[in-house]
């Protein structure tokens, strides 16, 4: 049967609008990206890796490309889940995922914890004049909502290793090159912590 003309020449203009939508698409996705700083992208991936990667690996949400819609459902059935984020966090982490897994994103995407090896650490240790104080009263809020998930309620361990008593405590080079560079599976802090937030977990954990 042949196809009238009217509607050969609707159905090409509908496939050859296709790729314009989906270029269209990607351009404002590299426009909001470019919002986003440096410094907000790697909070964003270390608040992943620290929040959402105790569940599962990140591999499963590099894989996905989802509009803006469908990354909402799942970052806030993630928090209603357990995933410990604030307000504010939860909106950072979102925004960053709709910018970086959209549709249209490449298929190779660096992975979450490529991308926090590539990106530089915001802060450095405490300047040259001597430590920073720290207070243990303020830093065990810091813990119980930066550290605890994986080193455990009271530093005791967990996913990841007992910090109440651990020699590298004693050692504050080491510990705050670990806080802010991060080592092993453990994720940089830099972009999150301030200077004085990490002083005062480090005061915390030597009462323990």
């Amino acid at each position: 049967m042949r196809m009238p003309q009217r509607f050969a020449v609707l159905t090409l203009a509908g496939l050859l609008s296709v790729p314009l939508a989906v270029v269209a698409i990607t351009a404002a996705q590299e426009e909001d990206r470019a919002l986003l700083s440096p410094v907000q992208s790697r909070q964003a991936a270390t608040l992943i890796m620290a929040r959402c990667a105790v569940c599962h690996t990140t591999d499963l949400i590099s894989q996905q490309r989802l509009p803006e819609d469908r990354w909402t459902v799942t970052v806030e059935k993630m928090v209603h889940w357990g995933a410990d984020l604030s307000k504010d966090e939860a909106a950072l982490v979102l925004r960053y995922l709709v910018i970086r897994n959209h549709p249209g994103a490449e298929d190779n995407l660096p992975t979450i914890e490529q991308e926090l090896t590539m990106s530089p650490s915001t802060f450095h240790q405490a300047a040259a004049d001597g430590p920073m104080t720290g207070l243990p009263a303020r830093g065990a809020g810091l813990y119980a909502h930066n550290c605890q998930a994986c080193h455990g309620e009271g530093a005791t361990g967990g996913v990841g290793p007992k910090l109440a008593h651990n020699m590298i405590l004693k050692n504050e080079g080491a510990f705050w090159e670990t806080v802010l560079h991060g080592r092993g599976p453990m994720p940089a802090w830099g972009a999150v912590l301030s200077q004085q937030d990490i002083a005062d977990i480090h005061a915390w954990l030597a009462t323990r």
